[in-house]
């Protein structure tokens, strides 16, 4: 199982199309639940986990696995997919543009678009056999 999780969650290497979907429905519950609590708990485009005490701590430490698993599942995808693992930049800083009332969440906004492109993206050509 160790071996497998360390396959799977790895900088290097590539994860095709199919393997990547095969993750997507946790990915996808994970998003859902992170915009019902930034708008249920969120404050200018973030939720300060310190207002929470241990219960902020604790969701830190257990989404902190997650995230990084993301990450580089995601970069692998677009290694696979011949896409600049680049563009994940913008899912890790964080960017709120400030509209009217609201703050706009740019980083949550483009993981979104990244797990689409990641899930969407076909694979590449593998290289010619000579």
């Amino acid at each position: 199982m160790g071996a497998r999780l360390e396959q799977t969650f790895a900088w290097h290497g590539l994860t095709n199309r199919d393997e990547y979907r095969r993750w997507l429905p946790l990915i996808v519950a994970v998003d859902v639940a992170l915009l019902w609590a930034l708008y249920e708990f969120g404050g200018r485009g973030t939720i300060n986990l310190s207002d929470f005490g241990l219960t902020g701590t604790a969701l830190f430490v257990a989404s902190l696995p997650y995230f990084i698993g993301w990450l580089f599942l995601t970069a692998r995808r677009f290694r696979s997919a011949d896409i600049s693992r680049g563009w994940l930049i913008l899912a890790v800083l964080t960017i709120n543009i400030p509209v009217g009332d609201f703050h706009v969440n740019i980083s949550m906004i483009a993981a979104i678009l990244l797990t689409a492109v990641a899930a969407l993206a076909p694979d590449r050509d593998p290289a010619p056999a000579v």
